[in-house]
């Protein structure tokens, strides 16, 4: 999730160039343009990411079982003053401590403070912190069914077609119970590879498509993200 300071090439089909054009992405495809930060982005000018047409924003809350970004609360409140859609991540570090998983998704349920109206959040899913594929896969479950207990919906899961392929087995059992949410990151292609079998039938909901975007707001790079749809009426907290 950490923006590179480099810049990368955009192929014409997704109509980003370096000078952000959200507007004529939406007047020209059903996807809606959106962001991921972290505290790595620093200060945003949050009026002027509304401006360049932002629609989005999912922020890093926290991390492991400790950490709290430092700039989640403000960027909360100043996204959503700008009425640009939000919503949070947690960075799992998963471990084989007695009850790692449900510790982790309290913590991030406590700090990420959604309510009605926000979107969905996220698990982001990098580091299999030396598990095995049948134990990371119980622990990214009890994850999840410890914040749907906590927020009453299911979660969405953030991976890349690599990670899920290599440390999860490629298995569609998240999207056969229910997880069907995908943010999927694959950057620098015309369009995503999705594992599990296309997320078993469900395909992508959101696409992480580029990690190094220059936009209006933001100094240096800031992840890039699409929304499959034009309306997040489905993806909302109810």
């Amino acid at each position: 999730m950490v923006a590179r300071k480099v810049l990368v090439a955009i192929t014409a089909s997704l109509v980003l160039v370096p000078a952000f054009s959200a507007r004529a992405e939406v007047s020209t495809h059903r996807h809606l343009p959106g962001i991921d930060v972290s505290h790595w982005q620093g200060t945003i000018d949050w009026s002027a990411v509304a401006g360049a047409g932002v629609k989005f924003v999912i922020a890093k809350a926290t991390e492991g079982q400790t950490f709290d970004d430092p700039n989640y609360s403000s960027y909360k409140i100043d996204a959503q003053t700008e009425r640009i859609s939000f919503t949070a991540y947690h960075f799992a570090r998963p471990d084989s401590g007695t009850n790692d998983a449900v510790l982790e998704a309290d913590h991030f349920f406590d700090v990420a403070d959604l309510v009605s109206g926000n979107l969905i959040p996220a698990l982001d899913l990098e580091d299999s912190g030396g598990l095995s594929t049948t134990a990371l896969t119980d622990w990214v479950f009890d994850w999840l069914g410890e914040v749907e207990a906590q927020l009453g919906l299911k979660p969405m899961i953030y991976t890349s077609p690599s990670f899920w392929e290599e440390e999860m087995g490629d298995t569609q059992a998240f999207a056969d119970a229910g997880y069907s949410l995908l943010w999927i990151a694959h950057w620098d292609v015309p369009k995503p590879r999705v594992p599990g079998n296309n997320w078993g039938g469900f395909g992508w909901t959101f696409w992480q498509r580029s990690n190094c975007m220059s936009i209006p707001g933001i100094d240096g790079c800031v992840d890039g993200d699409v929304y499959n749809g034009s309306s997040l009426r489905r993806v909302r907290i109810p």
